[in-house]
């Protein structure tokens, strides 16, 4: 292990919960193995004191989603001397906009690591002006990282593909995803108990089958083509669970109502442990138009939960289809119908063989404990390389 008692990281995202939910187990692990570790994000609650262990909170406004030229210059610059002011050895950032704002300020200030956590390519169901726009954006933060790090292996290629950029400037840690499961929080021990309780709450029979989707419910994580599955679906005591926050003008609004009148979908809004959900979950579904990684994907599969999911990039890194969950077309309202039907139809056995399948891939290769020692490794592997 190198000396590093002095040494300084930092890790940046737009919103405190990206923070909350993928940076700070690592952050706090570096902490622990000598690091002072930091985050800057938007202020919120999620960060405050108690929940940030070991690392040491920088608030910064920096806005999502379309931001004019005089603000984009305005948190580039703030950037640069917060990064002046700390002197961090490592940075390390993620979103669009935090990845742009913070990649260009850290070349500015010689950080001498900046790494880009490149979570999902955004531009990839785009077209026109907007995919040459947002294409541009993610090839400037590229090019301004020391190093590029997509949280699954077709990202990766796809990246490369596309020229954002050369493929030893990329690397995918462990075998992917952005921090791994914890196994202890996502206790599969519980999973009878958890299924019993989230059902109980919501009166929902113990014999019933019930799809699940946890996450923002947006039009680009397929929630309109889910919906419309659904509600298309002949049968008793078959349930949907949508957990997550509705952003209801961005969904198509006559399915969302009918969704609403709906006595089998329950709309949860958001809860404060998705693993008790998962658990109560025969299958997850996420028919997304694009993923980083696909992260519930994963956390399902550590309660033994299968998935349905899109065929896109970052997800199908993990499920295989028929082996450890199932595959649809993305965009595809039949074809999502077809594989939900298709759920149905399995006996126990072979509901149970995904399950169990979907399970021991988590637990021999993405368990938390093996990401963070990897993390680290590849952080004191990346400052040496960067003194050379």
């Amino acid at each position: 292990m190198i000396n590093n008692c002095m040494k300084k990281i930092c890790g940046l995202t737009t919103l405190p919960i990206t923070i909350k939910s993928f940076m700070l187990g690592n952050l706090n692990y570096m902490a622990d193995n000598g690091y002072k570790a930091y985050v800057i994000s938007q202020p919120g609650e999620i960060l405050q004191k108690e929940h940030l262990g070991k690392v040491q909170f920088i608030p910064l406004l920096i806005k999502h989603g379309n931001v004019s030229p005089l603000e984009v210059l305005k948190t580039i610059w703030t950037l640069y001397k917060i990064f002046k002011k700390e002197r961090f050895d490592i940075i390390q950032y993620a979103t669009s906009n935090a990845a742009l704002y913070a990649s260009i300020a850290g070349w500015m200030a010689r950080v001498p690591v900046r790494i880009y956590c490149q979570w999902g390519i955004s531009y990839t169901d785009f077209h026109g002006v907007y995919l040459w726009f947002y294409k541009l954006m993610e090839k400037i933060t590229c090019i301004f990282s020391t190093s590029v790090q997509p949280d699954s292996p077709s990202n990766l290629k796809f990246s490369i593909q596309e020229g954002l950029y050369k493929a030893s400037k990329g690397h995918v840690l462990l075998n992917g995803s952005a921090t791994g499961v914890d196994l202890t929080k996502y206790d599969c021990s519980m999973k009878k108990r958890w299924n019993k309780d989230i059902r109980d709450m919501y009166s929902v029979p113990q014999d019933s089958f019930v799809f699940g989707f946890v996450g923002r419910l947006v039009p680009e994580k397929g929630i309109n083509e889910l919906l419309e599955a659904f509600l298309s679906i002949n049968g008793e005591k078959i349930y949907l669970f949508l957990v997550g926050p509705v952003e209801k003008n961005r969904l198509d609004s006559v399915l969302l109502t009918k969704a609403k009148d709906h006595p089998c979908v329950i709309f949860t809004g958001s809860v404060p442990n998705a693993a008790k959900y998962h658990a109560a979950f025969d299958f997850l579904v996420l028919p997304s138009y694009r993923e980083g990684f696909g992260m519930t994907v994963v956390e399902a599969a550590a309660l033994a939960t299968p998935s349905i999911i899109s065929r896109i990039n970052g997800p199908t890194d993990f499920v295989q289809d028929e082996y450890n969950g199932l595959i649809c077309e993305v965009k595809s309202t039949e074809s999502l119908k077809n594989k939900m039907e298709q759920a149905l139809r399995l006996s126990k056995d072979e509901k149970e063989i995904l399950s169990q399948n979907a399970y021991q891939l988590v637990k021999t290769k993405f368990d938390s404990t093996m990401f963070k020692q990897e993390f680290l490794k590849n952080r004191e592997y990346l400052l040496l390389l960067s003194k050379k």
